[in-house]
């Protein structure tokens, strides 16, 4: 009999051994450092700004939810915080082994297309995945200083993991049809700023433009699922833009 199309152990052992490259290479240790960095500015502002808005409300006998001004505002800039350090969880997924010219002995490994596709978009997802859990902490402790909504933060993160999934899969797609890791990470990181503006440029399209801009874009999205909304199309389009950028990486693959 021959061997299955998909042997998820290997796929495991693949996703654990990029795991640990990257961890062990120094993108890894600016990753973490921009990750945390940017995403604890930007919780510190989200609190220090609700804190300033609670001052003008509580002079006027009222008190502002923190679930719009706190949870809503920063786990949204966190899925940005997500776009600019995504490529550099895929910039080195094959563009090194094109780039040295063993692509051909990558692919002589005893995986299929699918399972090398699959194992370096799990390396991706567990990497990000690791880095966006250490980033919500913050957010878990004032809830359980009885700030905030839990309902909003399981939304909010059910809208991340989808985020990282989609961008994972994506960046990776960009990383096997470049041979430079640099050029693959720029590249990145332009398709998915461009997906995350096109709401913003919406107003200033023609009607068609518009509506096909509004279909495309991702801070909307996630901003939904920031606000406790929990709707089926935006998790519908996380999981086509995931398996469709998974697809396109396949082909590059099969022809080595």
């Amino acid at each position: 009999m021959s061997a299955p199309i998909i042997n998820p152990r290997r796929i495991r052992l693949l996703a654990w051994a990029e795991f640990r490259a990257f961890w062990t290479n120094p993108s890894g240790g600016l990753a973490l450092l921009v990750f945390l960095g940017i995403a604890g500015v930007l919780f510190y502002n989200a609190v220090a700004d609700h804190a300033t808005a609670n001052l003008g409300a509580l002079a006027r006998g009222r008190l502002l939810s923190a679930d719009l001004s706190i949870f809503s505002n920063g786990l949204t800039n966190l899925g940005l915080v997500i776009l600019l350090v995504s490529p550099l969880t895929t910039m080195r997924s094959m563009s090194p082994y094109a780039q040295g010219g063993h692509l051909d002995l990558l692919l002589a490994w005893p995986l299929s297309p699918w399972e090398l596709i699959l194992g370096q978009y799990l390396a991706a997802v567990m990497t990000l995945g690791l880095l966006t859990s250490l980033s919500l902490l913050p957010f878990l402790v004032i809830w359980f200083m009885g700030v905030g909504s839990l309902a909003v933060l399981l939304s909010s993160a059910l809208g991340l993991a989808l985020l990282i999934s989609a961008f994972s899969a994506l960046g990776l797609a960009i990383a096997t049809l470049t041979s430079s890791p640099l050029a693959a990470a720029l590249t990145s990181l332009g398709v998915l700023a461009f997906l995350w503006s096109l709401g913003w440029a919406a107003p200033y399209l023609p009607p068609w433009a518009a509506y096909l801009a509004q279909g495309l874009a991702i801070a909307p999205r996630l901003s939904h699922f920031a606000l406790g909304l929990i709707d089926l199309n935006d998790a519908l389009f996380f999981l086509a833009l995931t398996l469709v950028s998974l697809w396109i990486g396949r082909p590059r693959a099969d022809r080595g």
